[in-house]
């Protein structure tokens, strides 16, 4: 996986969380308009009861293994491979990410650069745009640093994701 996205896992917490304070709200309110009532009457379910409450029990332990599966997922810190070449050589992540980040902040118009190599690998790169760049440009240029990168490790594909950010403007004082 290239690119590591952060706004589904924030997304999925908020929906479950904004679905258990739902639940746990609507519990509430019924426990408190049917005080002398159950909440979840099970009666009607008669010879049915156990096989219910295994379901439950099944669903309850479901959760709680993607549960922790998500949290395991959410603690644990991305690896960051070496690359081995055909000829013995090892390419450490650090060297790797450092060269393309050097080649990409010499950029005409790339105030920042910011490289990671993760996954099998693969390069994530983030440029800091000057104010006024043209995108196509840098775009054109950064192919040319990534097929650089590709010829001197000798690999026929080097996937990246990209992103694309502008630089914050400087504030102007008035006189």
């Amino acid at each position: 996986m290239i690119a590591r996205s952060y706004r589904t896992e924030r997304l999925c917490a908020a929906l479950l969380g904004t679905l258990a304070l739902l639940a746990g709200a609507g519990a509430l309110t019924l426990n408190l308009l049917r005080v002398d009532q159950p909440v979840l009457d099970l009666d009607p379910l008669g010879p049915h009861l156990l096989w219910v409450r295994i379901g439950a029990l099944v669903v309850g332990v479901g959760a709680v293994v993607v549960g922790l599966r998500w949290a395991w997922r959410a603690v644990t810190p991305e690896s960051h491979p070496d690359l081995r070449l055909e000829d013995g050589l090892t390419v450490t992540s650090d060297a790797l990410a450092q060269a393309v980040q050097t080649d990409a902040a010499r950029v005409a118009g790339v105030a920042a650069a910011r490289v990671k190599v993760v996954g099998a690998p693969a390069l994530r790169v983030t440029l800091t745009l000057r104010q006024g760049a043209d995108v196509r440009r840098v775009w054109q240029d950064l192919e040319g640093v990534l097929t650089r990168a590709r010829d001197a490790l000798d690999v026929p594909t080097l996937p990246a994701a990209v992103r694309l950010d502008l630089a914050a403007r400087t504030k102007r004082r008035v006189r």
